[in-house]
């Protein structure tokens, strides 16, 4: 099999540049060793590319422009060829989106606010249009590639400032997130195999220094299946079977995703996470 991987830009591997760089190697080499042909380029290069010698392409792609142009350059049949989906990774760059897709699923989240500028869009608990402090204000004009992105607040004061903060970067679309007390997981995946891992968050890389909100883990309990589970059933709903998200979980093991992924870096388990990307590539 013919196959084409799409390296991601370092504006979107913030502080993680050397880890999404090796699982994409790590890819790329455990599809040749089981006798496939695959060539990469920069996902700078992808719009206005040939994809007819290929029959799969992966992507870890997150500029949303040439996501854009490349699904509407490309006819279904090439985009059938994607793992991820195109669609699906340009979910994954809009909280607000993965947002609305973990409700519609049923998929265990906290409270969250949707809106635009000045505008509430959207209130996941009804008529109740605020959510309690403490809490997080989140970007959802792309991925997050600075600190400044998602942003803690624990009082209505901190909260007026991070605002003021996103509107002075001309922030349109906007995410409010109740903050949920526990331990904070990272969990990876890929949707169509028996691939699955979780750790602590302080037990990995760090992007930007946020985990130290949830503080050191208590070792509450994780059902990891009931966690791939519902991780499985959104990845299969928007289309992107290789995945990674964030966790809380309490005192009684029960959870809520904050956060959902196209594509992670599997720093923490680089080798069994390319042994089943490969394989789902292949399907």
């Amino acid at each position: 099999m013919k196959i084409l991987g799409i390296s991601r830009g370092l504006k979107y591997s913030p502080n993680l540049a050397g880890n999404d760089a090796a699982i994409f190697t790590a890819v790329k080499d455990e599809l040749k060793a089981i006798g496939h042909e695959v060539e990469s380029i920069h996902e700078s290069d992808m719009v206005g590319f040939d994809y007819t010698p290929y029959e799969r392409v992966f992507s870890m792609a997150r500029d949303i422009f040439s996501l854009f142009m490349l699904e509407k350059e490309t006819d279904l049949t090439t985009q059938q060829k994607f793992v991820n989906s195109i669609n699906g990774i340009l979910t994954c760059t809009n909280k607000a989106s993965v947002a609305t897709h973990l409700l519609e699923a049923g998929v265990p989240q906290p409270e969250f606010l949707i809106g635009k500028q000045r505008d509430l869009l959207f209130c996941s608990a009804g008529q109740k249009e605020n959510i309690i402090l403490p809490l997080w204000l989140k970007n959802s004009d792309g991925s997050a590639t600075v600190a400044e992105d998602t942003l803690y607040c624990s009082t209505k004061e901190e909260f007026n400032a991070a605002f003021k903060k996103m509107e002075e970067r001309e922030v349109n679309l906007w995410l409010v997130q109740e903050h949920k007390a526990g331990d904070l997981i990272k969990f990876y995946g890929v949707e169509g195999t028996d691939f699955f891992q979780w750790n602590y968050a302080s037990q990995g890389h760090s992007k930007f220094g946020l985990e130290k909100v949830n503080g050191k883990e208590k070792g509450y309990p994780v059902h990891a299946d009931r966690i791939k589970y519902y991780a499985d059933l959104i990845a299969k709903r928007i289309q992107v079977p290789i995945y990674g998200g964030d966790a809380i979980i309490d005192e009684q093991g029960e959870f809520w995703f904050i956060d959902f992924n196209d594509f992670p870096s599997f720093s923490s388990c680089r080798e069994e996470a390319a042994t089943a990307i490969a394989q789902r590539i292949i399907q």
